[in-house]
C-alpha cells in the first residue's frame, strides 16, 4: 500500500487496470495537466473498479493538490449566500472539485482559525466576507477570490447602478417621500456593497431635486428582522414615506411583515423595492419588485477564476463586474394607488 491510499487497492493496482504507468496514474489522480481525456477516463475507471481511495492527509504531506475549494462565509442560511453557493457548487462540480464551506458568524477570531485550516487543506479559497481586504492568513499562501468584493481578485455586481435603478423607478411612479433601509452596519455582510447601493440611490434622488431627510435613512443588517424593525420605525413617523428601497430582499421581506402588522397596504399605501432577486422574491404577497444581481452566475465565475489561479494562470480580468437589472413585480405603484389585482411581472430591464 502506498501513502496515497487508505484502501486495500494500491496505485500500482490502478495503473495495471488502466494499462498505464504508475506515474501516469498518479498524474491523473493529482490533476496534473497534459493527460489525454482517454487516459484520464481509463484511470478514473480503474479507480472505481479497484476501490482505490486517495488519502487526503498523505496528499497534504506530499504537497499535492487536494482538489478542494474552501469557502468562508459569515453565514450559510441567507438567501444571498445560498444562491452564490449554488452557482459556485455547480462550477466546482463541473471541474471535478469539492467545496468545503466554513461559516464564521462574523466572528474575526473564528475567521482567523478557520482561515488557517483552509490555508492548509484547500487548493484555493472563495471568500464571501464583509470586506474588500484579503485576510492576512491567506496572503502569499493560497489563491483567493472574493465573491461580492473586489480584493486582489473578485466578482461583484454593479451595486451603484442598482441603486440608480431603484431610485429612478420610484421617481417615475411619482414618489417623492422615499426612504432607504441600508445594510451598512459594522457586522453586516458585504457592507461595501450596501454603501454603493445607498450612494447610487441618493445620487439619483439628488439629481431629481428630491431631498432625503435623516429620519428616512435607517440602518439595517440585511436580515428580515432588521428590515421589520426599521420599517416599523419609518411607518410610525408623523409623515411616513410612500416608498422604501431596501438594501436587500431579506430586508424587504421584513418590510412586508411590518406593513402587514401595521395595516399598511403594499403597494396601495407603500411601494417597496428590494435588491438581489433571490428566488423567494417572486413568491411573496405581493411579489417583490427588486434589483437583480445574477448571484448564481457570480458564484460560478468566482470559482472559475479561482481554478485558473490554482493552475498558475492569473485571469486577464482580475475583477469582474456583473450588471444589475430592475425586475418590476407587484410591490410598487404610484403613491396612493388603489389596491389592484396582481399584474404579470416584467423584467429584467
Amino acid at each position: 500500500m502506498t501513502t496515497d491510499s487508505i484502501s486495500p487497492a494500491t496505485l500500482a493496482d490502478v495503473a495495471r487496470l488502466a494499462g498505464v504507468s504508475k506515474m501516469t496514474a498518479s498524474n491523473v489522480i493529482n490533476g496534473k495537466p497534459g493527460m489525454s481525456e482517454a487516459t484520464r477516463q481509463r484511470v478514473l475507471g480503474a479507480i472505481q473498479q479497484s476501490g482505490y481511495v486517495v488519502n487526503p492527509a498523505a496528499r497534504v504531506l506530499a504537497g499535492r493538490r487536494m482538489n478542494l475549494i474552501g469557502v468562508m462565509a459569515p453565514m450559510y442560511n441567507s438567501p444571498y449566500v445560498t444562491e452564490l453557493m449554488q452557482g459556485a457548487s455547480a462550477a466546482a462540480e463541473d471541474a471535478g472539485m469539492t467545496l468545503a464551506v466554513l461559516t464564521t458568524s462574523g466572528n474575526e477570531a473564528l475567521e482567523r482559525e478557520r482561515g488557517a485550516l483552509l490555508r492548509t487543506l484547500a487548493d484555493g479559497v472563495l471568500l464571501i466576507l464583509p470586506t474588500d481586504d484579503e485576510p492576512q492568513v491567506f496572503r502569499g499562501v493560497v489563491p483567493v477570490v472574493m465573491a461580492g468584493g473586489m480584493g486582489t481578485y473578485g466578482v461583484q455586481s454593479d451595486n451603484r447602478h442598482g441603486g440608480h435603478l431603484a431610485a429612478r423607478h420610484l421617481l417615475e411612479l411619482g414618489h417623492r417621500r422615499i426612504a432607504h433601509i441600508r445594510g451598512a452596519t459594522v457586522t453586516a455582510l458585504n457592507r461595501e456593497e450596501a454603501a454603493a447601493r445607498e450612494q447610487g440611490f441618493l445620487e439619483v434622488l439628488g439629481e431629481a431635486g428630491v431631498s432625503v431627510p435623516a429620519e428616512y435613512l435607517r440602518d439595517g443588517d440585511f436580515s428580515e428582522s432588521g428590515g421589520q424593525a426599521a420599517a416599523e420605525a419609518l411607518l410610525r413617523l408623523p409623515e411616513p414615506p410612500t416608498a422604501i428601497f431596501a438594501a436587500n430582499d431579506s430586508t424587504a421581506f421584513g418590510v412586508l411583515r411590518a406593513a402587514e402588522r401595521l395595516g399598511v397596504r403594499v403597494p396601495g399605501d407603500l411601494s417597496l423595492v428590494g435588491f438581489d432577486d433571490v428566488t423567494s422574491s417572486a413568491l411573496t404577497t405581493p411579489a417583490l419588485t427588486t434589483v437583480r444581481q445574477p448571484l448564481q452566475e457570480m458564484g460560478a465565475a468566482a470559482v472559475r477564476m479561482l481554478l485558473a489561479l490554482t493552475r498558475g494562470e492569473p485571469p486577464a480580468e482580475p475583477h469582474l463586474l456583473f450588471p444589475t437589472t430592475l425586475v418590476v413585480r407587484d410591490s410598487t405603484a404610484p403613491p396612493g394607488a388603489a389596491t389592484r389585482l396582481p399584474r404579470r411581472a416584467r423584467g429584467p430591464t
